[in-house]
Parts: structure tokens; C-alpha cells; sequence
């Protein structure tokens, strides 16, 4: 009999643990008859664990699944029940002579509770549920939101949603990683990265409160951060479904999933890199204005910042200019009066406009 012995000690609402204190010796007559696995065995250090004494100890018997564990460890992590029930019993009546008891369907000192009940994992299908909604649904939503709608504040309450989704998903996890023995302490590759996870959300979340006093760097690393979250949290639900031992078809579906929304959100954002948000391009508009008048302005501003008023022409000392009789003529520029005022200065004369033109001498006595 290719059958592993696991003696286990477990709370009300969480995965038995393996205790090596409990020994079984197994006894003659232990085989496997049609599927049905018969065990006698005598229980060393049992009495330690029951109240020998009560009249109405508690218990619990279970079913789950047919599957085999394919494993020879006595501490291999189990999977979770289908259905359960609870029964009490009269530890003095179930006292009696060593040995194995001879099969009797009397229910000696026994009392059921209840019927047997459906088991679920809700919180654990909850975490998943709510975490998968934040990152493939309300995340590029709101990137969509950035890149098309003016209104920042939609943006904003999208991102406090994508938070409490989040915040939810992870309590939600703690509570599940409670129940089982590969998770109770927290140092699965899965919840590690978690937690790494955490430090960019949290910069993230931080980062409106620095735009008054640190625009640019704001705008710098609001971006890189948002991304760098996302793809440490596709990379910890990847490493979720792996931990709760799902299937193969659900762990392909969701990394083709991941790979199609980390490729649209990559598109969406470059667009916003090369245009901007629909945000700031309003508000560009808005500083701005609109038409060839608010062009002029732009330009007018950038000539004033680099010392160039509009209507100042160059000047260059001993300026000249060639006529058609290949005398050299000095042309006396004059000077703005007013560098503050747009409009000052002078218009360029006749021979230079028309001397713009190579080759072309123009004698300005004939004109």
C-alpha cells in the first residue's frame, strides 16, 4: 500500500498543520478496496488533544476532492473541502478495550449537528475578482480618461477607486493567506512582491501633493511610477494563481489578458508623451489662447526673453550695401528709441527687400 500517514492538528477555519508529536502505528487490515481507503491504526499522544472526560466533545468529518496528492511529504499542502459537517461525542461512551473496533453502523454516544454544508473560499475569490477588476478594467480606463477627457478631476476619482479596489484585494488576501499552511507566513514569492508593489502606489499617491512645490519633478515620475506599479501588480497575480494551484487554461487566459492590456496602456501613454493629456493641452489652450493672433504672442514672448523686441533689426557697425555701380554705399540704421514698447524702430528700406534676392543689384538712385 503506496499510501502516506500525515497526523495534522488544525484550528476551525484553516488548513491542519502537520504535528509530529501524533504518532500512528498502522495496524494489519489497512488497504484500499475499491478506491476506498481503509486505515486502522492506533493513535499514539492522542489523549493529549481530547477531553477524554466530556460528554459532548466536538468533531468534524469531511469530504474533497478525488484527486492524488502525489506526494510523499507528511506536511504537503492540502486542498481545500468540498463539503463538511460536525457531529459531538460522549468521550465516555467511546471509551473502551484497546484494538480496533469491529464495523458497526451504531451511533454510540454520537449526536449529528446539522447537515453537511457546501464549502467555499469567498475571500479568496474575491481577492482575485477585485484585483483583476483594478488592473484590467479601471486601469485602462483611466489612462483612456487621461489621454481624452479635460476634466483632471475624473482622473482623480478614478484613481481613488483604483486605490480602495486595491486596498480591498489586499486585505482580502491577508485574510486568505491566514486559512493555508503556504501562505501563513507570508514569504510566498507572491505576497512578497506584494508588498514591493506597495512602495511605488504609495509614491504614487503622494506625488499631487509635491505639484505645487514640484511641478517638474511631479510630472516626471508620475508616469514611470504608474507603470512600474502595474507591472509589479500583473507579476504578483501571476504568481497568485500559481500559489492557489490553478489550472492551466486559467493561468494562460490571464497572461494573455496581461499582455494585451500592458500593450494598450503602453500605446495609450506613449500618445500622451508625444501630445500630452487632453488636460494639459486645455490648459495650453487656455494660457494661450487661440488663432494666429496667440501665435504671434508665443513668438513675440520668446524674441523678448532672448533680448529681440519686435521691429529691432539687427544692427551690424559699418553695415553696406552694393549698388549697381558697384559703389559701396553705408546705410545708417537707426536705432530703436524704445526697447519695452512692441512696434518701435524702423522699416527696412526698398534696397532690402529687393536685395534679398542674389544677383539681382538694385540701384536705389533709379527708384
Amino acid at each position: 500500500m503506496d499510501v502516506t500517514i500525515s497526523t495534522r492538528i488544525g484550528s476551525k477555519a484553516s488548513e491542519p498543520t502537520f504535528n509530529s508529536s501524533v504518532s500512528l502505528t498502522v495496524l494489519p487490515g489497512s488497504r484500499v478496496d475499491d478506491d476506498m481507503l481503509i486505515l486502522r491504526a492506533r493513535c499514539g499522544n492522542c489523549r493529549s488533544f481530547i477531553d477524554t472526560e466530556a460528554t459532548a466533545h466536538p468533531m468534524i468529518y469531511a469530504f474533497g476532492h478525488g484527486q492524488n496528492l502525489q506526494s510523499n511529504s507528511p506536511s504537503a499542502n492540502l486542498k481545500r473541502h468540498i463539503r463538511y459537517g460536525h457531529f459531538t461525542m460522549d468521550m465516555a461512551t467511546a471509551t473502551g478495550p484497546g484494538g480496533v473496533p469491529a464495523k458497526s453502523n451504531a451511533l454510540n454516544g454520537v449526536s449529528m449537528v446539522g447537515d453537511m454544508t457546501r464549502d467555499h473560499d469567498r475571500a479568496n475569490l474575491a481577492h482575485a475578482v477585485i484585483g483583476c477588476l483594478a488592473l484590467f478594467l479601471l486601469w485602462p480606463l483611466n489612462v483612456l480618461l487621461v489621454a481624452f477627457f479635460k476634466n483632471i478631476k475624473i482622473h482623480v476619482v478614478f484613481s481613488v477607486l483604483i486605490m480602495i479596489f486595491l486596498l480591498v484585494s489586499y486585505v482580502l488576501g491577508g485574510v486568505t493567506s491566514a486559512q493555508y499552511n503556504r501562505s501563513k507566513a507570508f514569504n510566498t514569492p507572491h505576497q512578497i512582491i506584494a508588498f514591493i508593489s506597495l512602495l511605488p502606489l504609495l509614491l504614487t499617491s503622494v506625488l499631487p501633493s509635491l505639484k505645487p512645490y514640484l511641478p517638474r519633478l511631479q510630472k516626471a515620475l508620475h508616469t514611470p511610477l504608474a507603470s512600474a506599479s502595474l507591472a509589479l501588480l500583473i507579476l504578483t497575480g501571476g504568481l497568485g494563481l500559481h500559489l492557489s494551484g490553478q489550472t492551466r487554461p486559467i493561468v494562460l487566459i490571464y497572461t494573455a489578458i496581461s499582455i494585451a492590456v500592458f500593450l494598450f496602456i503602453f500605446i495609450i501613454q506613449s500618445c500622451i508623451r508625444k501630445r500630452g493629456s487632453a488636460y494639459s493641452r486645455a490648459e495650453r489652450r487656455q494660457n494661450r489662447g487661440t488663432g494666429e493672433d496667440s501665435d504671434e504672442m508665443v513668438m513675440l514672448g520668446k524674441m523678448e526673453e532672448q533680448g529681440m523686441p519686435y521691429g529691432h533689426s539687427a544692427e551690424q557697425n559699418d553695415s553696406r550695401e552694393f549698388g549697381a555701380d558697384g559703389q559701396r554705399q553705408q546705410q545708417q540704421h537707426v536705432r530703436n528709441t524704445s526697447r519695452t514698447h512692441y512696434g518701435g524702430g524702423t522699416m527696412p528700406g526698398p534696397q532690402y527687400l529687393l536685395n534679398m534676392h542674389p544677383g539681382v543689384p538694385v540701384q536705389v538712385s533709379r527708384m
